[in-house]
């Protein structure tokens, strides 16, 4: 085994996660500007119009997770979580748009409306999943700026230091190797992962490994990946402390939910152990922030991850709303499925251009085109 000698880039608030960029010039990612000038054309023509209407609903809960500086400079192509980050200035221009174009409203003011039937519509909902250092002292000044509300998810474990986002670790592991050999449930494998395609390969096959398994496996897998990438599990990610949690509680245009305690696939837990993860994450938060924590974010949240079991456990816990990570916009519906909210995601890779044409409905008509509930 040996192992690669490249330092490891860091974004503000990423944890020394190593992000990096796949562009061959170590520029910032080449946009495709064809494809912009498409979503634009189709954005403002009045032939789509009809499509738009019926797709884009009353409204959008767009899914962010992390911001970097605009001065970042990443290096290398290896980028697997890469539409996990928003640049501070694109971010900017975001949420610019949105306080010109949209009615802004916080999550629990949207559930309400929503359940009343009198949610406006181009209602847009800012949401932040997993609780990163950035979201304070990127996001907060961003969102003051412009006025724009945002729900925080806070992944309890993370602030306590008993849980690590595996999916970075993996992440430096497998850049920092060209080699992996590993035994697992006594079935020896062995990774040549010599160029970015194979890490990245490699970093897909793992990754669906650890979404099928319980948080104990998860760990036990990382730590026989550690042991033999030859570096120890690292703690101390930047992520939020308590303090800062309590301090974004009082923040008037921020909203506190929940998002469990281990970040979890639900699906893999046995009843008891889902409601633990639910009650956990809310009871801390509210020891923490010392306010109520009624709204949650399921981790991972797509339909292999979350279903109905998860939804009714979200609404027999007294949660007043849970949002999913499967694609779609808000309709008049949700008032009744208040526990499967669909959101849009938005990453690195999102243009001005893009992050219109997603909030425009198109971006669903394309990805599901015969149905316009959550995929």
């Amino acid at each position: 085994m040996r192992s690669t000698t490249e330092p490891v880039s860091t974004v503000a608030g990423n944890g020394g996660t190593g992000l990096v960029d796949p562009a061959p010039s170590g520029k910032p990612f080449a946009r495709e500007p064809r494809r912009d000038a498409l979503r634009r054309l189709l954005s403002e023509s009045s032939l789509t119009a009809p499509l738009r209407r019926v797709w884009a609903g009353l409204g959008t809960c767009l899914m962010y997770h992390r911001l970097c500086t605009d001065d970042f400079i990443p290096e290398g192509r290896f980028w697997p979580n890469r539409e996990l980050v928003v640049r501070e200035g694109e971010f900017d221009r975001q949420m610019a748009y949105l306080a010109r174009n949209h009615n802004c409203l916080s999550l629990p003011d949207a559930v309400r409306l929503l359940r009343s039937g009198r949610l406006p519509k181009r209602s847009v909902i800012v949401t932040f999943d997993d609780g990163y250092l950035d979201n304070l002292t990127l996001a907060l000044p961003i969102l003051k700026a412009h006025g724009v509300p945002a729900t925080i998810y806070i992944t309890t474990g993370m602030v306590e230091n008993t849980t690590t986002p595996w999916w970075y670790e993996l992440e430096q592991i497998i850049r920092r190797q060209d080699h992996l050999e590993f035994e697992w449930n006594g079935r020896p494998r062995s990774e040549k992962i010599i160029d970015s395609r194979r890490k990245r390969d490699c970093y897909e096959r793992i990754n669906r490994m650890m979404k099928s398994m319980n948080p104990a496996d998860q760990r036990r897998l990382l730590e026989r990946l550690s042991n033999d990438a030859g570096r120890r599990l690292q703690g101390g990610w930047e992520v939020l402390d308590r303090g800062q949690v309590r301090h974004l509680a009082k923040e008037p245009l921020i909203t506190i939910g929940a998002h469990t305690h281990r970040h979890p696939v639900l699906s893999s837990l046995p009843p008891g152990q889902l409601r633990v993860e639910l009650q956990g994450s809310r009871r801390l938060l509210e020891e923490w922030t010392g306010t109520p924590v009624t709204h949650l974010a399921y981790p991972f949240g797509g339909r292999q991850q979350a279903g109905s079991r998860e939804f009714h456990a979200a609404e027999e816990l007294g949660f007043e709303s849970a949002t999913t990570t499967r694609l779609g916009h808000l309709h008049a519906f949700h008032a009744r499925r208040l526990f499967t909210l669909p959101r849009i995601a938005i990453g690195h890779d999102d243009t001005m251009t893009r992050f219109r044409w997603k909030l425009s409905g198109l971006e669903c008509v394309v990805r599901r085109p015969f149905s316009p509930l959550a995929a």
